[in-house]
Parts: structure tokens; sequence; C-alpha cells
């Protein structure tokens, strides 16, 4: 943790002069590229110079960041000085931290014009239990498949995105020529988390509403574009202990919480459906209530998961709640329901007539001769925050891996997908941006 730094953006940009900046712990780190110290720092960083992805993800499985768990402090030092030593004159690498004192990186290759295209990619992944049969920090296996926690999420979609990145860097440093718009590549963190590190970038302005945005997820060949709302609730039903024997004396809290329940799955029933989406859809995860098996209950408590399609917000399905409390309350007169928010992601809907998903349709088409599937992403990703805070109508999930693989153990890629999606973001930025 790093907690002098938090809200202190540094920017090694400037390759002809020495530049102070802020490092660990507050202090000051000086980068300089015309120097000793540039040059040690250039043999140190050089070891990954190449451009294959596969190779890349073999790398970044390697260093582990898990979430919760080591984190991505190593993992996003060593990009760091790998991106360093690979950026023309003309870019620039920035480094910030969320409030927690986590890191987020973005790379920059500035265009012709202020208009951008921007990979999202989060360097973290979900923790390493039991059940492998792999090592999870990477083991090659049969048929071209590699495993390793965060093979398909998402650390192969971070290289192939970061390769295509490094491709154009180079590309910027032979010929001179800016592209016809900045390219920017974005590592963040926690977003198996709270998406703590999607939202700084948000704060810092490094993705904006009429950014084209486009994260490296496992998408199964598809491009993914809408996601349904994530809301999460705790509910606590209140009611009155009495001896089970006399229970007419008491107010049955978990018989109350039932009603409720029954109540809410009823109600969720009759919103309408989404064209793209489908149905919103609600889960009760966790239950705790009661203290003794011969005593009538007074409080009973309840995780609400509710998985919402537009055009329904935060205060529609609240509403929705409030409404099975008082039905409960009817059939057990004097209940109370006290309802707390704890978790609020919209809706994102599918935009048929974005650009991002233009360039990237056509860019998938041209790479592997296919159209491709577009549909909707099943989980919230870092797009669907810069999508649902700012309003962006371009944000999409393109990447290597299935999700079915995601999370699990002996979780795996295959190293052709990888190459597949390395060709198409190389393709997308060829068609887009740069200077043939």
């Amino acid at each position: 943790i790093m907690p002098s730094l938090v809200g202190s953006e540094m920017c090694i940009r400037d390759r002809s002069n020495i530049k102070l900046e802020s490092g660990p712990g507050g202090g000051m780190q000086i980068v300089r590229w015309n120097g000793k110290q540039a040059g040690d720092e250039r043999k140190e960083a050089g070891n990954m110079q190449n451009t294959d992805a596969v190779v890349w993800t073999k790398k970044l499985v390697s260093i582990e960041s898990t979430n919760p768990g080591k984190e991505e402090h190593e993992i996003a030092g060593f990009l760091e000085q790998e991106i360093l030593a690979a950026l023309p004159e003309s870019g620039e690498l920035k480094k910030d931290y969320t409030k927690e004192g986590r890191p987020i990186l973005m790379a920059v290759l500035p265009g012709e014009t202020k208009e951008e295209l921007v990979f999202i990619c989060h360097m973290d992944t979900v923790p390493i239990t039991g059940g492998w049969t792999k090592n999870p920090l990477g083991e090659d296996g049969e048929n071209g498949r590699f495993f390793g926690r965060g093979s398909c999420d998402m650390k192969s979609g971070l290289a192939s995105a970061l390769c295509a990145f490094l491709e154009a860097a180079a590309q910027v440093k032979e010929t001179g020529k800016a592209p016809r718009r900045t390219l920017k590549w974005i590592g963040t963190s926690d977003e198996e988390g709270d998406m703590t590190g999607a939202e700084r970038v948000i704060e810092l302005g490094w993705v904006t509403k009429d950014s084209l945005v486009m994260d490296t997820e496992p998408t199964d060949g598809e491009i993914q574009t809408a996601h349904k709302g994530r809301y999460w609730f705790e509910v606590t039903m209140r009611g009155k202990a009495a001896h089970a024997s006399r229970p007419e004396q008491g107010m049955d809290a978990i018989a109350g919480m039932a009603c409720m329940l029954a109540s809410a799955r009823n109600r969720m029933k009759e919103l309408k459906e989404d064209a793209f989406l489908g149905r919103s859809t609600i889960v009760f995860g966790e239950i705790r209530g009661g203290v003794h098996p011969y005593q009538v209950p007074a409080e009973c408590k309840v995780s609400v998961d509710m998985r919402v399609v537009p055009p329904y917000h935060i205060e529609d399905v609240k509403a929705l709640l409030e409404a099975a409390a008082k039905d409960a309350a009817k059939e057990i007169p004097g209940l109370k329901a006290e309802i707390q928010i704890t978790g609020n992601r919209p809706p994102i809907a599918h935009h048929e007539d974005a650009e991002m998903l233009a360039r990237i349709r056509a860019a998938v088409e041209e790479a592997t001769g296919k159209a491709p599937v577009v549909s909707a992403f099943p989980g919230y990703t870092d797009t669907a925050v810069i999508a649902g805070t700012t309003g962006n109508c371009n944000c999409l999930s393109y990447g290597p891996g299935t999700l079915a693989m995601a999370h699990k153990a002996d979780e795996y890629v295959d190293e052709t997908d990888i190459r597949r999606c390395q060709k198409v973001y190389e393709t997308l930025l060829e068609l887009s941006l740069i200077h043939i």
C-alpha cells in the first residue's frame, strides 16, 4: 500500500530531460533517457521486447496477482518497465493508485486528433483455490492449451491487447508518424473485487464519454456489448420474539421474510423483458435468522442479487422490494423491513449503431474471414462501469478464452485463441488508427 501516492498521478514521458516523479512512499524518482540511469532501466526492462502474445501470456500468468491475495503491485511494476522500454519519443506512461493503494497504468500513443481508442485490461485475478491438477502459475497442456490462474480471465487478453499496442508503438518509432487518433492501453486493478481501478480511471479522465473502449474479457469468439444491471441489497426483517408454544404472542421474522421473498420473485416476473438482454432475475444468496429452535425469531437477514435489464434502475427495484415487504406485513402485521443498498451497477443497453461495434466487427471479419456473433456479456466488466458512469455508448468486450473456464480450477486458454485475438486487435488498429 502506498497511501502517499493516492491521487498523485505520475507521468513518465520526457525522454530528453531529467524529470522528477513521485516514487513509492512519497519520495522522488529520477526518470532519465539520455544517461546511465536510462540505459540501466532499459537493460533491466528489455527481457520481453517482443510482441508474441502467447509468450507474454505465459510470463504474466507466472506473476501472481490474486485478488484478494498478492494483488497487482508486482505485475504492474513489470508492465511499467516493459512499456517504458518500448515507447517512442512521443509516447507516455502514467501510473496512479486507487484510494486503497492499488496501482493502475496507462500507456499512450498521442494521435493527430483528440479522438481515442482504448484497450482496458484488468491486471488482477481471482484467488488460487483448491482442485488444481495443473500449475496455477502456468503449465503447457495438450492440444495447444495453456493452464494457469488468469490464463483466460484475462491475462491472455491483456497480453494480446498490449502486444497490438507495442506493435503500434514500434511503427510510430520507426516512421515518426502519429496515429490518426490517440491509442491508449490501460491496466486496471480490483476488477475481480469492487472495480475501484476502473472508477479511478474515470475520475482521472483517462476515459471519457467519447472514448472508443474495449476490454479483453473472454468472450468465446463473440463480440459482447451489453450488461444486465447488478444491484445488491441486504434486507433485515424485524419481528417480535416469543416462546414457540405461544407464536401468537410474537411476530415471526423468518416467516415474514419467506412471504417477502416469494412476493419479490413474483413481482420480478412482471418486469418487461429486453429484446437483447432477456429477463431480469433475482437470487437470495444468503439468509440468517433466529437464535433458538424453540423461539419465534425476532430477526431475519437476507442478501439479494438482482440482475436487471433496461429500462429499470436502482429506484425501481428497491421499490419492488419495498412493495414485497408490505405484502409480508399484510400476512404478519407489525413486521418491519429495512432495505439497504450494498451494490449499484446500472444496466448497459446494446447500441447497434455504435462506432466501436462497427470497427471491431470489421476487424474480426477482416482478420478471421467470418462475420462475428454479437451478444450480451453475462457478467459485469470494467467497460460496463465506464459505460454506466459516463454514459459512453462505445464500450464492449472481445477477448480470448471462454467465460466457462474463468475462476475455475485448471483454468486454461487455447493458444490459437490468443493468436486470433492478437490478429484481430492488430487489424483493428490498422483499419482505424495507424498510417500504413
